[in-house]
């Protein structure tokens, strides 16, 4: 996809532009009137063994990242996730959508949700760790899920998790 000054390479976090082009990335935040806007969004709630984690902080916003997808991003100034169309069609399961936000990595190693958050990795292969993923208060499937407009999305991260005995 390509607008005036900026080129959208739809590859994992990838976006190539102007100081221009930036300015035009974040019209996102200020222009959802009406039925002509072309993203959705929604809200994004990380929980890390009960403490709601800052996705405030500016290298997760796509204002400060280097590199970031329009598929799915985050904007200072507000809550929301923000999912921009792209021109396939094609829709984002939830843990793409992780994947695709600055110092976020998902991962599915031997049908265990791994993600690894500004370098810490939790993986849910080891004893005492576990990974949860809402969608509206309902627990699915990220993998299979695909994101939808208005979705409150939520990842709840256990690593003091009692073995069942």
């Amino acid at each position: 996809m390509y607008l005036e000054g900026v080129r959208f390479d739809m590859n994992r976090r990838a976006v190539l532009g102007s100081t221009a082009g930036l300015a035009a990335l974040a019209g996102c935040i200020f222009d959802d009137s009406g039925p002509d806007h072309e993203f959705e969004r929604g809200e994004l709630d990380v929980v890390i063994d009960g403490e709601a984690f800052d996705l405030s902080a500016d290298r997760f916003q796509a204002e400060h990242a280097d590199n970031y997808s329009m598929h799915f991003h985050l904007h200072e100034g507000d809550d929301y996730w923000y999912n921009d169309y792209p021109e396939s069609g094609e829709r984002i399961t939830v843990a793409e959508g992780i994947d695709l936000l600055p110092h976020f990595v998902y991962a599915a190693e031997d049908d265990e949700h791994v993600v690894t958050i500004d370098g810490t990795e939790y993986d849910g292969r080891e004893s005492g760790t576990e990974l949860t993923f809402f969608v509206d208060d309902n627990r699915v499937d990220p993998t299979a899920h695909e994101i939808q407009d208005g979705d409150a999305l939520r990842l709840e991260i256990e690593t003091e998790v009692e073995p069942d005995a």
